[in-house]
């Protein structure tokens, strides 16, 4: 089991909160995926059983991650089968989890191991992408029953979620949104908007502030266009973060941006809404 420490936020594949240390690889029997799969097989179904045991009973806090909890999401993310998704249930009962801890702490964390063992050679490009796939189906079902899960820390505010276009995956950025929506902030989220329909969005839309996600150092260039397009149209303040910022040290400076952080409580104190970064940790 590793410590749970830190705050993170904003698109990445360890996005919400900071995992700790290198992930183990993952290895994965080959020859089980192809291109035919069906992202969402056996999700709806899990989905609907993990809520269902959530809400009959109390939760556990979580102060260190359960690592066959872990590896069973890899797995059932990356099989799809309703065996896999049994398994999983299994290790989410024992673990006595909230709703916010699977989609903050180990969606997250078993999507890096996932991009992990694609980068020792241990899972193919096409097992990562259905791997990730299926767990944005997750969050997406997880999600309608996240409002029964809001504590009382709601904050009122609308929030531009930015996403470039040609972006690998977008999981980081869903559970940024996804994440701020839990409590209570409206988030508008636009992949590769062009000028003109940012000006419209402007226009019609009064946002507390806009946030731009990054995966890769090769989209700077144009995301500091973005940004000084956005600053010659509202002073909504503009934050950028994303996988970039483990790369890049003065993200700051290269785009122009008022504020980058993976810190989803800075990134939300920064455009002037409340917000405790640590509550997912109190309720987990």
């Amino acid at each position: 089991a590793q410590p749970v420490a830190g705050s993170q936020a904003l698109g990445t594949p360890g996005a919400a909160l900071q995992l700790p240390g290198p992930a183990a690889p993952v290895r994965i029997e080959a020859g089980v995926l192809n291109m035919q799969a069906n992202l969402t097989s056996g999700v709806v179904q899990f989905a609907s059983q993990v809520v269902s045991l959530m809400a009959d009973r109390s939760v556990r806090s979580v102060t260190r991650v359960r690592e066959p909890l872990v590896a069973g999401l890899v797995r059932a993310s990356l099989l799809g089968t309703e065996d896999a998704f049994a398994d999983l249930l299994g290790e989410v009962r024992l673990a006595r989890i909230s709703l916010a801890a699977l989609a903050d702490i180990y969606i997250p964390l078993a999507a890096r191991r996932m991009g992990d063992a694609w980068l020792a050679d241990e899972m193919s490009w096409l097992d990562v992408s259905i791997g990730v796939g299926r767990m944005q189906s997750l969050l997406r079902e997880l999600g309608s029953a996240w409002a029964a899960d809001r504590s009382g820390d709601i904050a009122d505010g609308v929030v531009l979620m930015i996403i470039p276009d040609y972006e690998q995956h977008t999981l980081g950025p869903m559970i940024a949104t996804s994440q701020m929506r839990r409590y209570g902030i409206s988030v508008c989220v636009r992949i590769a908007p062009s000028f003109a329909e940012l000006r419209q969005l402007v226009a019609t839309r009064q946002f507390d502030g806009i946030m731009i996600s990054v995966a890769s150092q090769e989209k700077l260039q144009s995301v500091a266009k973005t940004v000084h397009f956005l600053k010659s149209i509202t002073s909504a303040p503009v934050v950028v973060g994303g996988a970039v910022l483990e790369r890049v040290n003065d993200a700051d400076l290269s785009t122009g941006a008022d504020l980058c952080s993976n810190d989803m409580g800075v990134a939300l104190e920064a455009i002037g809404l409340k917000f405790d970064a640590f509550c997912v940790l109190r309720r987990a």
